[in-house]
């Protein structure tokens, strides 16, 4: 099923494109040129003269188990898709994002009913509350805070890349490297598929307070490091690039995770065929 969409002077149908596909459009619009491991389902949005306008990569982290479990205790990594890359071309009209968005869930509603929730993270080191979910009603669910490092030519690199290539998050080798280190908060949101009983269920159970209560760009806050202890920022780090260490994870499909989410051979096929 493809789920169609009408904004401004775009037409179009929500459909499901190829890694290849997804990763290229990715690399050419958003910001960031680094792909989570599990990449699972990609979904796309064409205009009437069938090219790509926008592409929403679906699957799992890095830890997709414990980012589940952690929120919902009854919950496997089958019962979710977690948003890994959203990006549209930057001459879309305003408010297409969410439009998206919101036809992508129904396309992962409609074609894989094992999916009982949506999960993201908003970028608030990047100056992002998370005003594409809140313009789709997700629910809301509290932030934590995370750690960013950044080189003198604002390159940014994930704290994960400090230990797989330098061995250690350490003061001293940070500063060696002549990096800062930002704080910031990143925001969850969740979208729920499953029904009514099951969704007032899941709140229930779960260990964060879910609402509408959402935050705004001034609930953003940011911390710089520079080597003289730690200091409250009025502005997000510039960034620019995906900094130094960079090395997008294998984008690999597994043919079983297919059977999973979408429960039959045909897709598990068709997915192996593209890749």
């Amino acid at each position: 099923m493809n789920a169609e969409f009408r904004k401004g002077s775009c037409i179009g149908n929500v459909e499901r494109i190829t890694l290849q596909e997804a990763k290229r459009f990715v690399l050419c619009w958003h910001y960031s040129k680094i792909f989570p491991p599990h990449c699972i389902v990609n979904l796309g949005l064409r205009n009437a003269a069938g090219e790509l306008i926008a592409v929403a990569m679906w699957g799992w982290g890095v830890r997709p188990r414990h980012t589940i479990q952690r929120l919902f205790p009854s919950l496997g990594v089958q019962d979710y898709l977690e948003l890994n890359r959203l990006c549209l071309c930057d001459d879309e009209p305003r408010n297409s994002e969410s439009h998206f968005i919101s036809l992508c869930a129904e396309w992962i509603r409609v074609n894989s009913q094992n999916v009982r929730l949506l999960f993201t993270w908003a970028d608030g080191l990047r100056g992002k509350p998370g005003y594409v979910y809140q313009a789709s009603s997700w629910f809301y669910g509290g932030f934590i805070k995370t750690d960013l490092y950044v080189d003198e030519h604002g390159g940014p690199v994930h704290p994960r890349l400090m230990i797989t290539r330098l061995g250690t998050r350490s003061r001293a080798e940070w500063m060696r490297q002549g990096f800062s280190k930002w704080k910031g908060y990143q925001f969850r949101y969740v979208k729920f598929l499953c029904g009514h009983a099951e969704r007032k269920r899941l709140l229930r159970e779960s260990t964060v307070n879910w609402s509408r209560m959402y935050p705004k760009m001034a609930d953003c806050h940011w911390w710089k490091d520079a080597g003289e202890g730690s200091r409250e920022s009025h502005e997000p780090p510039r960034l620019v690039g995906t900094g130094q260490f960079r090395h997008p994870a294998p984008l690999q499909t597994n043919v079983e995770q297919q059977r999973f989410l979408f429960g039959g051979e045909r897709h598990a096929n068709r997915n192996a065929q593209n890749n």
